[in-house]
């Protein structure tokens, strides 16, 4: 055939080539896409370079050309012998010449050769196909795959494809294809082909032409004997090509050593001659001219190391010089490559100094590119990178090269030992790979390399690691995280290059041994000198570079600064998110090592237990996300249904659990097409992933019985091995048969795991290494291995070993990802789950609160894994001590972390739902509601669980202080109790009730919840507002309430009411005594509906049923608490719905009547007597019956009280009802025609019982006298009765009488309030209990506004001087008169604001925390009012201060600091005004003015200091306060300081003058020591100078109280300056910032305040005034310190202070002889040191003494020296 005849011989020849035949080897690891074999076939021009066929990779497939043309059949086109052509081959392509050398008629027509007489079953087409197939089975899934950012621009993959293809080293690809050689061979022998050259020809032609190869490279030189010239490229690539062809024959270890040697030598030579060029045209600018000559080189770098990587080669040939050279070489290359394709690698790691222009770039690129401008479509142009990122073709196929021959280097690290020089410059050439982005294959390469050196090479470990460590700080230096490592088979799942060396290197510490790494079969396994414990070595090894490499990381970030910390943790983070990744992949053992490694060092001093407490966080994210990691796996394992791993869990059963006829994978029946020959188990060929079902279907043996045969003959054939070493190893084996027969199941599923690696997968160095991996930890875990150590190293590799044992069913990757998940649950890593969770519990009772947090962080995450943790008792008691966490954050974390799982786990919820409950009573809002959630979450999601302790917590919140948490208790309630469930509840009870049962379990509920409830209160609260729903959003009010749920709701009351009813019934019938009461609970419930609406106990059908019921129960004769209790509740459901009754029974009525008064008369509990009267006053005016038996039982009593009568209980009780029958049968009565004189029976009280010695007689008595007032009001206006009122709130009496006189007064607005609203509504009035239980009625006459506002302005003063009592009763009583005047208006709020601010401050919290409430209300509607008393509020809380202090009753923590319990107070005040600026600066301003003199009078020495302390209590938020209040204070002192300066320097001069004309003063030989007055006390100026008159240093000349005054104002002018000093040391506010402070400017909300925990310090100042001239020296010189400490800034002050703890206080006096000084001295002794020492000491809690001051003046000590 004429190769010129069809357009050409570069057509022709395009024509012949084989596209896509030949893979790299490394393309699995790479996301390239798969293209169609003619892609780009079509486009290219004849006039391309890259069309020429003497490419490399072309010349690489000669032989397969020739083959391949040798079986053509061509008959079908009509050719013939006569058509060949002579062509002559100089005229004709390099490839042309190559494939005529193997075959010369490879382009001759011929006839076509008869099929062989017969073919074996592995050598016919279809198994070569299938062999193909097979190879290339585990590189398709990876090809699918695309890069974000390839390497190289697209249409530089386009061009390039062959030259990737060429990198393959054919000896591989020829090792992968034993059979297809072998069929080959036998073909050539046996058909009437071409002669295949034999081994000598083929020997001799290479050594031909290595001759002429190599007299082509060495020129004669007339002088010097030799030179050399570079050869051309082609040259050197025909020289790789034979090389490479010979190397596939398996014969060039034969070739004559001389000829290898000067090959090298010229190779040697070729490489010196382009040794320092680049390609890289901003490093060289004659790049193009050194393209050529580094080609070359690196073709003849490929040559040399194809040579010595070959088997069987003389150990001349491994010259250190050549390998130096060649690493070198490589080594420059390969920066240059990573330099020109990544511009970040040359910025860093490049110096700058030949850089090109930028702007050349896109010209350079194109010159150089394959495809020409002309050629790039808009497709193409659209995908294009930036010019910085493009990738010129030279640089392409220098790195393919490259690649290729860091391939050949680590296959020639197996081959010959290398030097440390050349080992490591080999190494760091290698990391320098992963500086560069882009270069996934280089890397890929490079982690091979390093991990041969790592295993090879064990004395440099430790230099690899520390390389390592390096690299991986350079590379988060440079970029985040890059994740460019593709897991084989998982989706979107890629970890950082820098991880997977890492895990390799590890891997790799488990060396095989060498006898294993080559075939083997069991004489191998016999004959290898392993010792017993290698394994455990082995393993040891890798656990020991997992310690290095930690340790150095650990360390390193421990050591970093606080600006290299967030680094080093985001290092950290990424390896072990990666190393989370792959945890169980089967691909990667060493992860898990790799984990518990770090583990073990966090839980050491690395981690837990380090002194930093921010290793410490650290420690716990890492080990909490690593022990939710692993309790995620634990459950997924346990939830795995793969029938494989059924063996482990049915280790000991039979084979009885085989599921016949069905498919054990999906449990399916039908079409199963499978069945193992073995067991027996069934199916499905998709199940199983079998793509050819006629060859699986026959001698099937599933994966199982498939390992267990394996394991059984290798367990024979080891067992007979020990038999036959030694007959007393046999009398041992035999005893241990009965084990050693029967193959563990955990073995067999581990040979699975196994035989699925020798199955699957590149069978390479990483895949041995694996297994191997895996073995040594299951070596390590198994008790009898030294036994068995053969036995492991044969299941290495038991593919080879049992050739025949016949093929098993091969599993996919996903089980084998279940197996390997199956297995990690029983390795060591796994089992110290407990021990992490042990240590993070523990971390939960640190002091710190942000270890605890973040320990709660860390056990959450747990929890989320697997909420059923919360079942464990540690972790129980670990979490339930943080519901009681002083932070209120690390409380309602705790809290949340069971709240989240209630519902899905309501057993789990169960156990907490007790120290749940205690939290709602929290002091955090946020704490308190997440509670409540939490239990009505648990109670909807379990109805039936008992929660009636819970219910009793929430419902105590009913009052909270916070209306959000009001309304969600109302909330919760009504969804547990009142909302109508979904679905049919139409089940009645059992006992015949009309009510539906699940009403009566709602109800049995509300009863067991009174039971543990001290009163009903609060249920009355729940019931009211759950009928008016006023607990839901404004929005859904405003929006309008559906009419229907209304009536659902009450529906659902009066069901419960009836049940009620029917319980009472139920349960005294069936009481066993009739001293018991156990219908108590239901009465009172049913009470609780009453009191809210007592239409709930009217039935429709049957109105009065609820009095007929109860009534017969009036006449139990029980006499005790509960039944005193049960008859009043009782009573008052009778008395709510009686009035509401047209015609109640007569009969009933009759009864009823007696039994009132029978009980009126005799009952023993006054409670039940009350109830008895106000019945019997509504039975009578509602049933008609008169009042004839009120008037005769008031004739009774008064008669009895005006008789003589000693017994007192019997006066008082007579008193009692007396004032009862008035109160509420006034009005019947007045209907009569006896009309009653109150008047006269208001002067029995006043004469016979208000002035009686017996006490009790008398406060009942004013009791009594207060019920005829709330029946007769106007007697109030009374001069005598005001006099007897006011006499009753008096200071002086007893606390008893205030109290009854305070209570009158309450019950008295209580009715008015009631009767105002009855009017108002249309409605009967509804009584609420009153203290005792007693009820509140309705007042005749009460609800005249105009009397009733006209009589609490009468006794309003009296009221307020009430609330500041000493007596918290009397407080309490006041103050809950305040609360009901201003519900009702009845005064002006303003007049009241001071006396609620000194409540503020009140010890008793709920009087403290009910003024609170009072003034926000306030506050809210007259904010003017507030703010304009909140000066005398200050005030009057200083009286109240001082007036609690001195109170003999007060707690001693109280007396020892009594400040604290003020500060509290002054923040919540400040906190009301704080939103408005002006109003806060007016608040601030005020108490400033108090420093001031006004001209009319000034404040105590006592008040300032106790305005000072307020002013440092502030609870500060933003930088404006603190700098507003310094503002204001430097106004007082620019004002005043000057002129108060001058008039104490005048006092001082004039002492001076007296002290020189011998003035009369103290005697020296005295020894007296002045103690004087100041503190807290409670003498002003006038006082001190009655004192002064009679001190023996005073004169008559001098004006003692202008002297005052003026010591007075610098006192007060000191403590402001120490104020302003303290403000600036806590909030660090400098002079500067001071004094740029502006009214004008608006504060910034951005800014955020500092503040230091220093205690305000004025002890060491002297607060009181003199009493003499020679005392106003210490005042001046007081003041002038501090004024030259103001001129200071605050950062020079503390720099100067001296932290020392004072020394404790002395009893005694130390006195001594000195000139006329003034020194300050604290404690007993010292002087100006001690003085300066301790002045500004702020190392502990300061404690005042407010006790009384006689002893010492209650002033600092301080000692004069009288010459």
């Amino acid at each position: 055939m004429d190769p010129a005849a069809g357009g050409g011989r570069a057509g022709f020849e395009r024509a012949c080539r084989l596209p896509n035949t030949v893979h790299s080897e490394i393309a699995p690891a790479l996301p390239l896409p798969t293209l169609p074999p003619a892609l780009g076939f079509d486009g290219l021009g004849d006039d391309e370079p890259l069309a020429a066929p003497d490419r490399p990779d072309m010349i690489m497939q000669a032989a397969n050309i020739a083959r391949i043309l040798a079986d053509t059949d061509v008959s079908h086109l009509g050719f013939t012998e006569a058509d060949n052509v002579d062509v002559d081959p100089s005229q004709c392509s390099w490839l042309w010449r190559e494939v005529l050398k193997h075959n010369p008629d490879a382009f001759k027509a011929k006839a076509p050769a008869p099929p062989p007489p017969s073919q074996g079953p592995l050598e016919g087409p279809e198994y070569q196909n299938q062999e193909r197939e097979k190879h290339f089975e585990h590189l398709a899934p990876n090809l699918n795959k695309a890069w974000k950012e390839p390497v190289f621009p697209l249409d530089d993959i386009e061009s390039h494809r062959e030259h990737l293809r060429n990198e393959l080293t054919p000896d591989s690809v020829a090792s992968k294809k034993p059979k297809v050689r072998k069929k080959e061979i036998d073909n050539s022998a046996s058909s009437s082909g071409p002669r295949i050259p034999t081994s000598q020809e083929v020997i001799a032609n290479f050594c031909e032409m290595v001759e002429d190869f190599c007299g082509r490279a060495e020129i004669p030189d007339d002088a010097d004997g030799g030179d050399w010239l570079s050869i051309p490229l082609n040259d050197v690539k025909v020289l790789v090509n034979e090389i490479t062809s010979v190397r596939s024959k398996r014969v060039l270890h034969e070739v004559p050593m001389d000829t290898i040697t000067r090959l090298l030598h010229v190779i040697d030579r070729q490489m010196q001659c382009s040794q320092g060029l680049s390609i890289d045209v901003k490093e060289n600018p004659d790049a193009a001219d050194a393209e050529p000559l580094v080609s070359s080189a690196l073709e003849s770098i490929h040559a040399a190391l194809a040579i010595m990587t070959h088997h069987d080669m003389p150990k001349q040939l491994y010259r250190e010089e050549l390998i130096e050279r060649i690493l070198d070489f490589s080594r420059h290359q390969i920066t240059d490559c990573m330099a020109a394709s990544n511009p970040t690698f040359r910025a860093l790691y490049k110096p700058a100094e030949n850089v090109a222009n930028d702007g050349d770039d896109d010209e350079e690129d194109m010159e150089n590119g394959p495809v020409s401008k002309k050629r790039r479509t808009s497709t193409n142009l659209s995908m294009r990178k930036s010019s910085s990122n493009r990738v010129s073709a030279s640089v392409y196929s220098t790195v393919q090269k490259l690649c290729l021959i860091l391939g050949f280097l680590q296959e020639l690290l197996t081959r010959v030992r290398l030097s440390d020089s050349c080992i490591l410059q080999l190494a760091k050439t290698c990391f320098t790979t992963f500086l560069a982005d882009n270069m996934q294959l280089l890397q890929l390469k490079a982690i091979g390399v390093i991990c041969t050196v790592f295993s090879s090479y064990t004395q440099h470990r430790s230099y690899l690691v520390d390389e390592t460590l390096h690299l991986l700080h350079k590379l988060q230096f440079s970029r985040n995280a890059v994740r460019t490592f593709h897991l084989a088979d998982e989706d979107q799942k890629q970890i950082q290059m820098i991880t997977a060396l890492l895990v390799h290197l590890v891997q790799f510490s488990a060396i095989v041994p060498d006898s294993l790494k080559g075939t083997v079969d069991w004489s191998t396994i016999i004959d290898a000198s392993v010792d017993a414990s290698y394994p455990i070595k082995c393993h040891e090894a890798a656990t020991e570079a997992c310690c290095l490499f930690w340790t150095n990381v650990l360390q390193r970030f421990t050591a970093a600064k606080s600006q290299d910390m967030s680094e080093a943790k985001g290092i950290i983070d990424n390896l072990v998110q990666d190393l989370l990744t792959i945890l169980n992949l089967p691909e990667y053992p060493a992860a898990a090592s790799i984990l518990e490694v770090l583990c073990v060092l966090l839980l050491q001093n690395a981690g837990l237990k380090s002194k930093d407490i921010t290793a410490r966080c650290f420690a716990i994210d890492l080990l909490g996300g690593i022990a939710s990691r692993l309790k995620r796996d634990a459950v997924t394992c346990s939830a795995e249904k793969l029938w494989i791993l059924h063996e482990l869990t049915d280790a000991g059963s039979d084979g009885s659990k085989i599921l016949k006829n069905k498919c054990c994978v999906c449990l399916g029946g039908r079409g199963i097409n499978i069945a193992c020959d073995v067991c027996g188990r069934c199916f499905h060929s998709d199940c199983m992933g079998a793509g050819s079902q006629d060859n699986l279907q026959r001698d099937s043996v599933c994966p199982l019985c498939f390992c267990k045969q394996q394991l059984s003959v290798l367990q024979s054939y080891y067992q007979l091995q020990i038999k036959e070493n030694s007959k007393r190893a046999a009398a041992s084996v035999s005893k241990k048969s009965a084990t050693l027969a029967k193959v563990p199941a955990v073995d067999i599923v581990q040979q699975i795991l196994l035989s699925y690696f020798q199955e699957a997968g590149p069978q390479g160095d990483g895949n041995l290494f694996t297994r191997w991996f895996y073995l040594c930890m299951w070596y390590k875990d198994d008790p009898h291995y030294q036994e068995k150590i053969i036995y492991y190293l044969a299941r290495l590799k038991s593919k080879e070993i049992l050739r025949d044992s016949g093929n098993g069913l091969v599993i996919s990757r996903d089980w084998a990802k279940k197996i390997c998940l199956a297995l990690g649950q029983k390795n060591s890593f796994s089992r110290g789950f407990d021990k992490i969770v042990s240590l993070l519990l523990a971390s939960l009772r640190e002091n710190s609160p942000v270890i605890r947090a973040k320990a709660l962080r860390a056990v959450s995450s747990i929890v989320e894994a697997d909420p059923e943790v919360l079942g464990d008792k540690r972790v129980q008691s670990a979490v339930e001590g943080r519901f009681c966490d002083s932070a209120i954050s690390v409380r309602e974390a705790a809290l949340e972390l069971v709240g989240r799982h209630i519902a899905s786990h309501p057993d789990v919820g169960l156990k907490y739902i007790e120290k749940v409950a205690e939290r709602i009573k929290d002091t955090g809002v946020s704490v308190r509601k997440r509670a409540i959630k939490i239990i009505r979450d648990l109670c909807a999601s379990n109805p039936n669980t008992d929660t009636t302790h819970a219910f009793v917590e929430i419902i105590s919140r009913v009052n909270d202080e916070e209306s959000s948490v009001q309304d969600l208790v109302c909330k919760t309630f009504y969804e547990l109790w009142f909302e109508e469930p979904t679905g049919s509840h139409k089940h009645l009870v059992a006992d015949g009730s009309s009510v539906p049962m699940e009403i009566a379990k709602k109800t049995e509920q509300i009863v067991d919840m009174l039971r543990k409830m001290p009163n009903h209160q609060p249920l009355i609260t729940i019931i009211k507002r759950n009928l008016t729903l006023d607990f839901l959003p404004q929005s859904t009010k405003a929006a309008g309430i559906n009419s229907s749920i209304v009536a659902s709701l009450r529906k659902r009351c009066e069901l419960i009411c009836k049940r009620l009813l029917e319980r009472i019934l139920q349960v005294e019938e069936g009481a066993a005594s009739e001293m018991e009461v156990h219908a108590l609970p239901y009465i009172v419930a049913l009470q609780a509906f009453c009191i809210v609406d007592p239409t709930l106990c009217i039935p429709v059908t049957d109105p009065s049923q609820f009095v007929v019921t109860l009534q017969p129960y009036l006449k139990i004769q029980v006499d005790n608490k509960s039944a005193a209790q049960l008859l009043e509740s009782i009573i008052f459901v009778i008395d709510a719905v009686l009035p509401l009754l047209r015609k109640p029974p007569q009969i009933v009525v009759v009864e009823l009547e007696q039994d009132l008064k029978q009980m009126i008369v005799r009952h023993s509990f006054l409670t039940v007597v009350h109830a008895c009267i106000k019945c019997l006053c509504a039975l009578s005016k509602s049933a008609g019956r008169g009042p004839g038996l009120l008037e005769y039982l008031v004739n009774v009593f008064y008669k009895h009280l005006s008789g003589i009568n000693s017994d007192s209980q019997l006066l008082g009780r007579s008193l009692f009802c007396l004032g009862l029958l008035l109160r509420y049968g006034y009005q019947l009565m007045l209907t009569s025609e006896n009309q009653l004189d109150f008047p006269k029976i208001i002067n029995l009280l006043k004469r016979r019982y208000l002035l009686r010695d017996d006490f009790s007689l008398k406060v009942r008595a004013l009791q009594t006298l207060g019920y005829i007032l709330i029946a007769k009001p106007e007697f109030m206006l009374k001069k005598d009765i005001l006099y007897l009122i006011e006499a009753s709130l008096s200071s002086g009496v007893d606390h008893r009488l205030k109290i009854q006189g305070l209570q009158n007064l309450y019950e008295y607005l209580r009715d008015a309030e009631t009767q105002l609203t009855a009017e108002s509504t249309g409605k009967p009035p509804v009584h609420y209990a009153t203290n005792g239980g007693s009820e509140v009625p309705v007042a005749a006459g009460a609800g005249d506004t105009n009397i009733c506002g006209g009589i609490i302005q009468l006794y309003w003063s009296s009221i307020l001087e009430r609330c500041l009592d000493i007596n918290d009763q009397v407080r309490q009583s006041a103050l809950k008169i305040i609360e009901v005047v201003l519900r009702q208006g009845l005064v002006h709020p303003i007049t009241c604001v001071p006396h609620l601010i000194a409540l503020e401050m009140d010890p008793l919290e709920g009087n403290s925390k009910l003024a609170h409430h009072l003034l926000m209300n306030m506050n809210e509607k007259y904010p003017l009012f507030f703010e304009s008393r909140l000066g005398d509020g200050l005030q009057m809380s200083f009286r109240f201060f001082e007036s609690t202090v001195s109170n003999h009753k007060m707690a001693s923590n109280m007396k020892s600091n009594p400040i604290a319990f003020v500060k509290p107070g002054i923040s919540r005040i400040y906190r009301l005004i704080r939103a408005n600026r002006n109003s806060r600066n007016k608040f601030v301003h005020s108490i400033v003015r108090k420093f001031e003199y006004d001209g009319r009078s000034r404040c105590t020495i006592s008040f300032l200091v106790y305005c000072a302390e307020v002013l440092t209590s502030l609870p500060f938020t933003c930088p404006d306060e603190p700098l507003y209040l310094i503002y204001d204070i430097n106004r007082v002192i620019h004002l005043r300081a000057g002129a108060v300066e001058a008039n104490l320097k005048r006092w001082t001069s004039m002492d001076q003058h007296r002290d020189k004309v011998g003035m009369p003063t103290l005697s020296s030989d005295s020894h007296v020591v002045m103690h004087e007055p100041g503190g807290y006390s409670d003498h002003n100026v006038r006082d001190v100078s009655e004192r002064m008159h009679n001190n023996p240093c005073s004169t008559l000349d001098v004006d003692i109280a202008k002297l005052q005054e003026d010591c007075h104002d610098a006192i007060a002018l000191q403590l402001l300056l120490k104020l302003k000093r303290h403000l600036k040391i806590v909030y660090s506010l400098t002079d500067a910032r001071c004094q740029a402070f502006s009214l004008k400017e608006l504060p910034k909300s951005s800014e955020t305040l500092s503040k230091q925990n220093v205690p305000f310090n004025i002890g060491n100042n002297n607060i009181s005034l003199p009493s003499c001239l020679q005392d106003v020296v210490c005042v001046y010189q007081d003041f002038k310190t501090v004024l030259r400490e103001d001129t200071m800034d605050f950062g020079v002050y503390t720099a100067t202070v001296q932290r020392k703890r004072p020394t404790p206080r002395s009893s005694s006096r130390v006195r001594r002889t000195a000139p006329v000084t003034v020194t300050r001295v604290r404690g007993g002794g010292g002087g100006d040191d001690d003085d300066t020492d301790d002045d500004d000491w702020t190392g502990g809690p300061r404690v005042l003494d407010f006790s009384a001051q006689a002893s010492n003046g209650g002033r600092v000590t301080r000692q004069r020296v009288q010459v």
